[in-house]
C-alpha cells in the first residue's frame, strides 16, 4: 500500500510509546481517512481489534463518512461471526484476499477502496 502512496499506521511501529493503547487507537482512527479491518480468526479473538473496529464505526457515525474497509483474509463461516460484524460486512466496502498469487489488480483495488 505504501508503494501506492498510502500511509499505513502499524501498532508496533507507529503507536506513541507511553500512551494507553485505547488512546493510540482513538487518535489513529480520528487521524486516518479509513480503517482497514483484516478479517482473520485472530481478529475475531482480539479484544483490541474489535475495539478498533468499534472506534472506527463511531467515527463513521460522528462524521457521517464511511471509514471502515474490510479485507477478508480467511474464509470464516458466518456462524462464527458476531451479528455486529455481519452487519458491518453488509454495510461497508470489503475485498476478499485472493487465494492464488496476489496481483497488482488486487492491491490497486484495495488502495482505491482506502482513498
Amino acid at each position: 500500500l505504501t508503494e501506492r502512496k498510502l500511509s499505513v499506521l502499524v501498532h508496533g511501529r507507529d503507536f506513541a510509546v507511553g500512551e494507553f493503547i485505547a488512546s493510540n487507537i482513538v487518535t489513529a482512527v480520528k487521524e486516518s481517512r479509513k480503517t482497514l479491518v483484516v478479517l482473520t480468526r485472530n481478529f475475531l479473538n482480539s479484544t483490541w481489534c474489535n475495539f478498533e473496529m468499534q472506534m472506527a464505526n463511531m467515527e463513521s457515525v460522528h462524521t457521517g463518512r464511511p471509514v471502515l474497509v474490510f479485507l477478508i483474509k480467511e474464509s470464516i463461516p458466518t456462524t462464527e461471526l458476531t451479528s455486529d460484524l455481519l452487519y458491518h460486512l453488509t454495510k461497508n466496502t470489503y475485498i476478499v484476499y485472493p487465494q492464488e498469487e496476489v496481483t497488482d489488480v488486487f492491491w490497486d483495488k484495495l488502495a482505491r477502496d482506502l482513498l
